[in-house]
């Protein structure tokens, strides 16, 4: 009887052992599971702004933006590099480039210091006119068209109706630029 008391709380015991190993399996993995998901959630939380000079409230994570903000963001690059003069230009095309992401940022370097020269050789002065502007915030696309004016010296030239692509990536709570084009349509060409 002694003996069969002893294996049945060897048995016991084992299972216990076993039970407890497995639980300490479960609560590992739940752990693992939970430590690779806080970073998504720190990132992943949303918060609303409304800052001084922006025209609507926008909110922001670490790795996402509304449409509010990219519009709002464009606006901003935009009027940096289409309103200039030649005592402006070099100044707004050194603030645009910073907001150029590493891969784009020297072949951009390149296109603005044409311009810019340009712009200071030929005296020109320029104003552009927002008059539609379309965002698709999950590519980060800002399509935006308008009316550029442009003065030579003191003569003023007609204005052009101009089309710009602005593709922007947000991530990690910052903005950069991918790429900043103007958008030519083959019909009038």
């Amino acid at each position: 009887m002694d003996l069969s008391a002893r294996r049945s709380a060897t048995k016991f015991t084992s299972l216990i052992f076993v039970l407890l190993l497995l639980f300490l399996g479960f609560s590992l993995s739940a752990n693992l599971f939970a430590w690779l998901r806080l970073d998504d959630l720190q990132r992943g939380q949303k918060e609303t702004y409304i800052p001084m000079f922006f025209n609507t409230p926008f909110s922001l994570s670490r790795n996402s933006a509304d449409a509010n903000y990219l519009e709002q963001v464009a606006e901003s690059l935009i009027f940096l590099r289409l309103n200039v003069s030649p005592e402006s230009v070099k100044a707004q095309h050194a603030a645009l480039l910073r907001y150029f992401d590493k891969e784009s940022r020297v072949q951009m370097q390149d296109i603005l210091a044409g311009e810019a020269d340009q712009i200071i050789s030929n005296n020109v002065t320029a104003a552009f006119y927002l008059t539609d502007m379309q965002v698709y915030p999950h590519a980060g696309i800002v399509d935006f068209s308008g009316n550029l004016k442009t003065w030579i010296g003191k003569r003023e030239a007609l204005p052009d109706i101009k089309r710009y692509r602005l593709t922007l990536a947000y991530r990690n709570g910052l903005t950069t630029i991918k790429d900043f084009k103007e958008v030519v349509d083959e019909k009038k060409k």
